[in-house]
């Protein structure tokens, strides 16, 4: 099997499912999340951000090794997981502008914009801290928990790291690949700047004031396409708010024209066009309206997937370099054919689901909003997570 082979990619998400399978049966905490009232508003939605962050992880499993054998982070040696990648995160962005400006559409005005923020604060930052942690102390164990650089470059080197994706990070400690411990912080700069929009754009929510923000929109999306996902999130979210396609894209084998649409992305040159998101855009269409891929989405491995995707996302890189660089001092890595090396992302990808659900569980499930004692509530669906 080659290094760009997709079969290895379906083959970790059947790992990571099992694993999901396992948890669901063996703990009350997860049991009792997957049960919880209101837990299938938006289940397909849910189920689909397991596999979004897994298509991620893909594309970072294949840069690792060209980082580790051939000394260059090159995401798109793989076009099947630089794809995988691209809709990942570009169907994440979609469900952030969906499910936000469906709050809108059904808020309008009465949107409050404090609480708003505060719950976005809650929800992101406290598994970003611990992420940075994370990284922090990888960089301190490979630069031998030793001071390579003065105390005020330090300081500099560590403040990207701080910035929720809004700077470039770069070497830490004299470590060079500090940067590539942890891969995926530049899209959080785009969720922030969403959420701190969303207050403005709900002005224009209604009327010809929502013609003129789609302008502007479209506008602003000619210098950066990857917002035009937001666009057709929030497109999305009126097709649900005004009950447009209400029940007609559940019925099973609709789920193969979604396919359709999710295959046209991929035969599509480059990630982030107007193109691409339209196409992806006619994929989460049925996936909002409920069509949950044969049952696929709905499954609770699944949905147990999604509920700690922002876990997985954000640690998946870490688990990755660890997996690889611990292996690459016993055995060089470019020594290894593309099953081996698959088997050892396999592993990194088990480590990844069994830590990201216990920091799901201990890091950011106590911040979600204020709970009674003893009364597991389900996360709200909300975010990149």
């Amino acid at each position: 099997m080659s290094l760009s082979h997709p079969a290895a990619w379906f083959a970790i998400c059947a790992l990571c499912l099992l694993i999901a399978w396992a948890l669901a049966r063996t703990s009350a905490f997860y049991r009792a999340e997957l049960d919880a009232p209101g837990a299938s508003r938006f289940a397909s939605v849910d189920g689909l951000r397991g596999f979004l962050a897994l298509g991620v992880f893909g594309a970072h499993a294949v840069a690792m090794y060209m980082l580790f054998a051939h000394g260059r982070w090159a995401t798109d040696a793989s076009q099947f997981h630089y794809h995988a990648s691209g809709a990942g995160v570009s169907l994440f962005f979609m469900i952030t502008g969906f499910l936000f400006w469906l709050r809108v559409l059904r808020m309008g005005k009465a949107l409050d914009t404090r609480a708003f923020l505060l719950s976005r604060v809650r929800r992101l930052t406290p598994m970003y801290a611990m992420s940075v942690l994370m990284v922090l102390l990888v960089i301190a164990t490979v630069s031998g928990f030793a001071l390579h650089t003065s105390p005020v470059a330090l300081a500099r080197e560590l403040r990207p790291w701080l910035s929720f994706g809004f700077m470039d990070t770069g070497a830490v400690n004299g470590v060079a690949e500090a940067r590539y411990v942890n891969a995926v912080y530049w899209t959080l700069a785009f969720e922030w700047a969403f959420y701190l929009a969303l207050p403005l754009l709900a002005l224009f929510a209604r009327g010809w004031g929502a013609a003129a923000l789609v302008a502007a929109v479209l506008l602003f999306g000619t210098q950066s396409p990857i917002v035009f996902n937001f666009l057709f999130g929030a497109l999305a979210a009126w097709l649900v708010h005004a009950r447009a396609l209400e029940g007609r894209l559940r019925a099973r084998w609709l789920g193969a024209v979604a396919l359709v649409s999710l295959g046209a992305y991929f035969a599509m040159p480059g990630l982030y066009s107007l193109p691409q998101a339209a196409a992806l855009f006619g994929f989460f269409v049925f996936v909002v309206h409920g069509n949950d891929l044969f049952g696929l989405l709905t499954s609770r491995p699944a949905r147990l997937l999604g509920t700690i995707s922002y876990s997985i996302y954000l640690t998946h890189c870490i688990a990755l370099f660890v997996t690889v660089r611990a292996v690459n001092a016993l055995r060089p890595i470019e020594t290894l054919d593309g099953i081996q090396y698959w088997l050892l992302a396999a592993l990194a990808a088990a480590g990844c689901v069994l830590l990201s659900a216990v920091t799901y569980r201990y890091v950011e499930y106590p911040f979600l909003r204020p709970q009674p004692a003893r009364q597991p509530a389900r996360a709200p669906s909300e975010a990149l997570s």
